[in-house]
């Protein structure tokens, strides 16, 4: 098993490897989406990009590589955001939803959520 901690939730969800992070963030409940995803979100298939989510922890292969839909839709965005439909859990990780509008006080997200033993 794996463990998903949304940081901006402070929520811990169990998972299995090779899950897809993006149909595991819609069966949680979880808000994926910005007003632009909600009226256009293209069901999973990788090119509308609005189901961006940034890696906020783990280890470096927790996730499955970016695929090449990933590498052409991120190409002038952080290194660390991802397109949660394109993403397959490996291992534990730690997200953050919605980075293009990060919360106010993600950097104390950040330094509880570290302060967190994650489970290999």
């Amino acid at each position: 098993m794996a463990t998903i901690r949304f940081i901006r939730e402070d929520l811990e969800v169990q998972c299995n490897p090779g899950e897809n992070l993006r149909e595991l963030i819609i069966k949680e409940n979880l808000k994926l989406y910005g007003l632009k995803g909600i009226l256009g979100n293209c069901g999973g298939a990788g090119q509308c990009s609005t189901c961006f989510i940034s890696v906020e922890g783990g280890n470096k292969n927790s996730l499955s590589p970016l695929t090449t839909v990933e590498e052409e839709k991120l190409k002038n965005r952080p290194e660390n955001w991802r397109l949660a439909c394109q993403t397959l859990i490996k291992s534990s990780a730690v997200i953050l939803t919605k980075p293009q509008s990060p919360p106010s006080d993600l950097e104390d997200l950040k330094k509880i959520s570290e302060n967190k033993k994650l489970p290999r």
